[in-house]
């Protein structure tokens, strides 16, 4: 057998194995209907994380494809206590993004990044922009616990 055909077939079976792979579902856990956030977050395995370093993280979209949606920027207190991830949305190579704050129990850890797990990208649209007004910065130093999940390829 010609050694191009050999790697055609071998990067034909790769690739289909891939597609087969891909959950349906972002980092495979979606929070079920009627159920908080807090609770689905308890089932995600949560492991506790040094605040500074989930700072810089890349966040992806909550979609098969993906995509990096941003960058984690800070993390702060709302005033009846939520730790909120505040990210950049939308835009393009980081131009014309906004700051949005999401639950730190909406989110996962992904390897080295985050996912959005409990919001579609057509319900963070709706987010409003965020502001630091009634918030306070959580310190580099606490540890929070954040849910954990599968690559979804």
């Amino acid at each position: 057998m010609p050694i191009h055909v050999l790697l055609a077939s071998c990067l034909l079976a790769g690739t289909a194995s891939m597609a087969h792979a891909q959950s349906k579902t972002p980092g495979g856990m979606p929070p079920p209907p009627g159920m908080s956030l807090a609770q689905s977050a308890a089932m995600r395995f949560p492991q506790p994380v040094r605040v500074g370093d989930l700072v810089g993280r890349d966040v992806l979209r909550p979609v098969e494809s993906q995509d990096v949606l941003g960058r984690v920027r800070r993390l702060v207190r709302d005033r009846g206590g939520q730790i909120m991830v505040v990210i950049d949305f939308g835009g393009f190579l980081g131009f014309g993004s906004r700051p949005i704050a999401v639950p730190v129990d909406a989110m996962v850890l992904l390897g080295q990044d985050m996912e959005i797990v409990a919001f579609s990208p057509d319900q963070l649209r709706q987010f409003p922009t965020f502001s630091p007004a009634g918030t306070t910065d959580v310190s580099n130093d606490t540890v929070i616990k954040v849910g954990l999940a599968k690559p979804s390829h």
